[in-house]
């Protein structure tokens, strides 16, 4: 916890870890990333000439990692599975090793035979 706070005293514009990250992209933005339970959580901002947000950007691990581009339907592509409880089961378990409160519904259909 105090190597936590330590961050959020640091002013030397990046700190690097592995936990938490800072960026500063020029004059008035910025944007950080702390390592969270289900991946990387990522906050950009903008502040105008008084210090007010203009902008204001985040990023949760659960958008990125059920993202149409994202790890769970990576992993899912060219997937084989087998039809019935047992791959319902598989694809269960990939969710919830990602998020285990994302609710989802799941049925197979037959593509047909070659």
């Amino acid at each position: 916890m105090a190597r936590l706070c330590g961050f959020l005293d640091a002013d030397d514009g990046t700190v690097e870890d592995g936990v938490l990250q800072s960026y500063r992209l020029g004059t008035g933005r910025g944007a950080g990333a702390v390592e969270c339970a289900r991946g990387r959580l990522y906050h950009a901002v903008e502040l105008d000439d008084e210090d007010r947000i203009l902008r204001f950007e985040l990023l949760a691990p659960t958008e990125w990692n059920f993202h149409a581009r994202g790890p769970l339907v990576r992993s899912l592509q060219g997937s084989v599975l087998a039809g019935g409880q047992q791959g319902l089961d598989a694809v269960r378990a990939l969710v919830g090793s990602f998020d285990p409160c994302v609710g989802f519904s799941l049925s197979f259909r037959e593509i047909g035979h070659a």
